[in-house]
């Protein structure tokens, strides 16, 4: 059952930033498995118990959810070997199953790191393929996103809206005048909220999880419906 992720997780996350080396975590490979790697799993398997009893459509499994705490340092001049958080994504079902891609999904995402926990969700960064399905669909449907970014539902679990970087100029080929223009200018589609620590180190955290599915299913949809042919 999941309990919290153990406050010497995060303390354990602390000192790797300061000891990011192969032979410094493998000494201490037990107590990154007990306080971090474990609750993560155990939140996964009891988060998809959780979607299908609520009826959302939101994808939680082992081989999918947890990110590896190994860095990909190929092409980075940090050769530093692991990340200092642990990231757990939810993607959305795909027509009601998971489907492979090599695209990027719309989904939920936990994100676990000393002073810095946060759960998000959206397209972070959408393909040019997604981007340019996306802006034709907000192109005719851009009073949706209006009407889900004032939802009070929506912006009880999510403060600051919706977010994400956009292009300077509207997108070549719309109209400049078009009503939608701020939400055709995204190149993001992100939603985010910092949460407290200590909610993280308990049970609580599931609770909290399924009220931000709530409330960004709609968006999620709205997202995954605009891309879902890539």
């Amino acid at each position: 059952m999941f309990q919290g992720f153990l406050q010497s997780g995060f303390q354990f996350l602390k000192l790797l930033k300061e000891n990011n080396t192969k032979e410094w975590f493998e000494e201490r490979r037990e107590l990154y498995e007990q306080s971090l790697r474990n609750p993560a799993k155990a939140l996964i398997q009891q988060m998809d118990e959780s979607f299908l009893r609520e009826g959302l459509p939101f994808e939680a499994s082992l081989k999918k959810s947890l990110f590896r705490i190994h860095r990909d340092t190929r092409f980075s001049k940090d050769k530093s070997p692991y990340k200092t958080n642990i990231g757990i994504t939810f993607p959305i079902m795909r027509n009601g199953m998971s489907k492979e891609t090599k695209t990027e999904i719309p989904g939920m995402y936990l994100h676990i790191e000393p002073n810095a926990c946060f759960i998000a969700g959206g397209l972070y960064m959408p393909d040019a393929k997604q981007l340019k399905s996306l802006r034709t669909r907000i192109e005719q449907d851009w009073s949706l996103l209006d009407e889900l970014n004032a939802d009070s539902g929506f912006l009880k679990e999510f403060p600051e809206g919706m977010q994400g970087a956009k292009v300077k100029t509207m997108p070549r080929g719309y109209d400049p005048a078009h009503p939608g223009k701020e939400w055709l200018r995204m190149k993001q589609f992100i939603v985010m909220h910092m949460i407290p620590e200590n909610i993280t180190q308990s049970d609580e955290l599931m609770n909290l999880l399924l009220k931000k599915a709530h409330a960004i299913e709609p968006l999620m949809k709205f997202l995954e419906e605009s891309v879902k042919d890539y």
